[in-house]
């Protein structure tokens, strides 16, 4: 393990410290868990991105998409079942809403 200094402002800290104890926990071990969700949230979103970039890639080089009235059909579903996409807090979700997509089956 390494070791980082963050130069965090007084008001912050103290916020921190508060919540770390009344949490039973430690500033540290609250800042760690802070960083490795942002670590998470971003490498999701970069999937994302690197995702959209290669679907669009694929559509411009005449690669058949999906109609939008399938899509629509597709997302109402999931969201009676209680499964629609939502905002990835890990690669796991993302993985999971990706491997269910309509655009998969329709590129096979």
């Amino acid at each position: 393990m390494t070791t980082t200094t963050l130069r965090l402002d007084e008001p912050l800290k103290r916020r921190l410290s508060s919540l770390a104890q009344s949490a039973g926990r430690t500033p540290h071990s609250l800042m760690v868990e802070a960083l490795e969700q942002k670590a998470d949230e971003l490498e999701a979103q970069n999937a994302f991105a690197r995702l959209a970039a290669k679907r669009d890639e694929a559509l411009q080089a005449g690669e058949k998409g999906v109609e939008w009235h399938d899509m629509k059909a597709w997302l109402r579903s999931r969201v009676k079942a209680g499964t629609a996409p939502v905002k990835a807090a890990s690669r796991n979700v993302h993985a999971k809403v990706q491997a269910k997509s309509p655009m998969k089956a329709r590129a096979k």
